[in-house]
């Protein structure tokens, strides 16, 4: 086994654990397992982990700081950007993903991590949508069929249990149903905004640059959000700062932003080393990884209806990236992670 497919499994595994210890995680802490219902206040607390976390490593290893020119200069100026590139580039981006990560964070209070794992899987349909609009996607009817036969399958999935079902119905399911397909809408258009990022900014050169600039903004943004929708007040009043004790209760609160920094971390090792298009495969596999996990730890049920959504949901997507594979003959589009990378390149796929 080479190196670089070594490096590849350990990045895969790290993705795979990381993932799906969050939305566990989650699930615990916003639910009914420790109760701490204020996934605005907590996610707003991880983008500023995530802001300090990624500050630490460029001070640490500083190749990874932008503008080699600068590199006799002091840290600050080599991380300095410029107004306009801010608000132009990354407030978009901050926003879009402080929108999807708090959204899906809140939605945990009303579904059951097993139907979060599936909705989230309808992003792709925003992701094409948005893409058509941006024009980083070209119209193809193929792919419009994809996104009909998506929509019809992810209304199955999120169907409600009817009287005489196993399933228990949860009034608030609707809700947080609504919650999370906004989430799901906002994630197709933060990918859209990281795409054109990624493209034409050389102040998200890796993944630590990119959340070094984002993740102050998603976490004011998130703040203010939380301020006015949960309350300063009722966050300081919470039994769980008691019964647990500050320190305790501080420390459940940072260990999904440790989490969620290797979550980025790895996703960028595997851009890096593999095809998007295996990634893409990877990431259904580890749907079903986190739905079984789900089921085993918090006795989430689904019903056939569900079922049936479900597998048509996760052959379409498979059918959509065969599409992907196909229309190139047997070549994919690299999205650039660096500027180094010449844009819109062909790389060939592996035969192995």
């Amino acid at each position: 086994m080479s190196s670089g497919t070594l490096y590849a499994l350990v990045s895969t595994a790290a993705w795979f654990c990381s993932s799906v210890l969050i939305s566990v995680y989650n699930k615990w802490m916003f639910g009914d397992g420790l109760n701490f219902a204020f996934p605005l206040f907590v996610t707003a607390y991880h983008q500023a982990c995530l802001f300090l976390f990624s500050f630490i490593v460029l001070l640490a290893w500083p190749k990874l700081r932008r503008a080699p020119k600068l590199a006799q200069s002091g840290v600050f100026q080599q991380l300095a950007i410029p107004l306009f590139v801010f608000v132009g580039q990354m407030l978009p981006c901050a926003l879009a993903s402080a929108g999807d990560i708090g959204l899906g964070n809140a939605s945990l209070r009303f579904i059951p991590l097993s139907l979060f794992t599936m909705v989230k899987t309808s992003s792709l349909i925003f992701v094409l949508i948005f893409g058509l609009y941006f024009r980083l996607e070209k119209f193809r009817w193929r792919l419009v069929v994809i996104v009909i036969i998506m929509c019809v399958s992810v209304t199955m999935m999120t169907m409600e249990p009817v009287a005489g079902d196993d399933v228990p119905v949860n009034r608030d399911h609707s809700f947080g149903l609504f919650l999370l397909l906004f989430a799901s809408a906002i994630l197709g258009l933060r990918w859209c905004f990281t795409q054109i990022l990624l493209k034409k900014s050389e102040f998200s050169t890796n993944s630590i640059l990119t959340i070094f600039y984002l993740a102050p903004v998603m976490a004011a943004f998130l703040f203010l959000f939380a301020l006015a929708l949960e309350g300063w007040s009722n966050f300081m009043l919470l039994p769980v700062w008691e019964e647990q004790g500050l320190m305790w209760t501080w420390a459940l609160m940072t260990v999904p932003a440790v989490l969620a920094f290797m979550l980025t971390v790895a996703e960028f090792q595997l851009l890096t080393h593999i095809q998007l298009l295996t990634l893409s495969i990877a990431g259904i596999a580890k749907e079903f990884i986190t739905i079984a996990t789900s089921a085993a730890i918090f006795g989430d049920k689904l019903s056939v209806v569900n079922g049936v959504g479900l597998t048509i949901t996760i052959i379409n997507i498979m059918y959509y990236n065969y599409f992907r594979y196909t229309e190139n003959d047997r070549t994919v589009k690299y999205t650039p992670v660096s500027q180094d990378d010449t844009l819109g390149k062909d790389i060939e796929l592996d035969d192995q």
